[in-house]
């Protein structure tokens, strides 16, 4: 039962998804924002008013669904509104937010655990409508999306909101110039290819290439041990000896404070630091956490020592500070910049129900397993994890400071396996040189995502 409970916001997500790509194509990438809050904040009052079981799984039921309109979406919209500076930062900080939310979700759940009735859980409850009404109340007036009002012929609107957002209010700022340039060039491309329906993902190979690699994200950030800690933490301490509430609430404060400055971390170092390096380094860094807790675990399960238990705390920290690296970096940054337009939400959708597939099934075996393999559980992760490091080195390319366009990220799974980030800024330097004026093209060699020394390479000698 507890399986089914914590797995039932994750059950309805695959439609709900698919759902979201579906308005969001037709009405806008804000729509499916609002009507899945407004469905997220529907679930949280069922749940805080549920009479029995069957009432509260259907309030999760309810909230998971509105959240995975959001999340089909929301990671959209963000990084195709965001200034190209600021733009991997935003997209990687979109879901460190889960971690504020985390700390008074712990303090919360703390302090009502003293009161003796109802209320101890209800109370939770009610403050998870709190997230819903703050997003309509901070959305209401945000702008659409530039690339779908291009997409939809309205030009004017779309120039209009880069110029406001991206350059203080001057449509012919260069920038902005060179942004309705590439948004045009890529819509253009996309149309040439037919990319716009889901078979389309098995045309080519880049992607092919794209699809695979969201499924891995999709699973790989769930199937990685992450999961275990985040939603049965209390029997895992049990299983080392620490069964006081009051120690494992302190503790799950603890990491969530923890996971919020690392999250942070990590996404403010995406250019700095770049993608690759930090799924490598957060991947094996999970596989090598695990392989110390399971060993600290097994010898507690024989001797019973107090101290064992103990020492393997820091290491569920370091658990946790591989694995939130991993995922708070790049969790939904970097599919989307990976897809192009006409197939990005859709993309989304197939990430959303993926993952939520992923969780759904991983949520409701991890207690049943965790009580039948005990420590040895451990075990199916860290190979999970080895077979993930693998591929994450030889199939997820590098986009760290390639940061004037998304557009021109997303081409870099064509230019083959691993990626060529010179051969993708090319390309669209090349296709623009026939439309643009030279000061276009010298801001595209600032923004390119090559060095200082390449500012002053003729196109014509660029890579192809």
């Amino acid at each position: 039962m507890l399986g089914l409970m914590n797995a039932a916001a994750f059950l309805p997500s695959p439609i709900a998804a698919f759902l979201a790509d579906w308005i969001g194509h037709h009405l806008g990438r804000r729509y499916p924002v609002w009507i899945g809050s407004v469905l997220t904040l529907a679930g949280g009052l069922i749940n805080a008013t549920s009479r029995n079981m069957g009432q509260y799984i259907a309030g999760r039921a309810f909230m998971g669904f509105g959240t995975s309109m959001t999340l089909t979406v929301g990671p959209t919209l963000c990084q195709e509104i965001a200034h190209p500076r600021y733009r991997a930062q935003v997209g990687s900080l979109y879901t460190c937010i889960y971690y504020i939310a985390a700390i008074c979700s712990a303090f919360i759940c703390f302090g009502t655990r003293f009161i003796d009735s109802e209320y101890s859980w209800r109370i939770p409850c009610y403050f998870q409508i709190l997230g819903p009404i703050a997003a309509l109340l901070m959305t209401f007036n945000m702008p659409e999306s530039p690339r779908w009002l291009w997409k939809k012929g309205k030009i004017a609107e779309a120039t209009r909101i880069l110029g406001k957002y991206h350059a203080n209010g001057d449509e012919n700022d260069p920038l902005v110039q060179l942004e309705c340039e590439e948004i045009k060039q890529a819509l253009e491309d996309e149309e040439a290819n037919s990319q716009t329906r889901y078979m389309d993902y098995f045309k080519t190979p880049g992607n092919r290439r794209r699809l695979f690699v969201v499924c891995i994200i999709a699973v790989g950030t769930n199937w990685v041990g992450n999961g275990i800690i985040s939603y049965y933490l209390t029997p895992i301490l049990a299983s080392v000896g620490i069964t006081e509430t009051i120690k494992a609430s302190g503790i799950n404060i603890g990491l969530q404070f923890w996971n919020l400055g690392l999250s942070v971390w990590a996404a403010l170092s995406v250019d700095s630091l770049g993608r690759r390096p930090l799924w490598l380094l957060s991947t094996i860094g999970m596989m090598l956490s695990f392989c110390i807790v399971m060993a600290l675990s097994a010898e507690f399960a024989k001797t019973g020592s107090s101290a064992i238990g103990t020492a393997t705390i820091p290491f569920l920290f370091g658990n946790t500070a591989d694995g939130i690296t991993q995922i708070f970096f790049g969790f939904y940054e970097y599919p989307v910049e990976i897809l192009p337009f006409n197939l990005r939400t859709k993309g989304q959708a197939i990430f959303i129900a993926v993952q939520t597939a992923a969780v759904a099934l991983n949520t409701f075996a991890n207690p049943v397993a965790l009580a039948a393999l005990e420590w040895r559980y451990y075990g199916v992760y860290i190979g999970i994890l080895a077979v993930l490091s693998v591929i994450i080195y030889f199939y997820f390319p590098e986009t760290k400071n390639m940061t004037i366009d998304v557009e021109e990220i997303s081409i870099i799974f064509d230019t083959g396996r691993t990626g060529n980030a010179q051969a993708a800024t090319a390309r669209l330097r090349r296709a623009a040189q026939t439309n643009a004026n030279a000061e276009v093209r010298s801001i595209r060699e600032d923004y390119g995502g090559k060095n200082d020394s390449d500012a002053n390479t003729p196109i014509e000698s660029l890579p192809n």
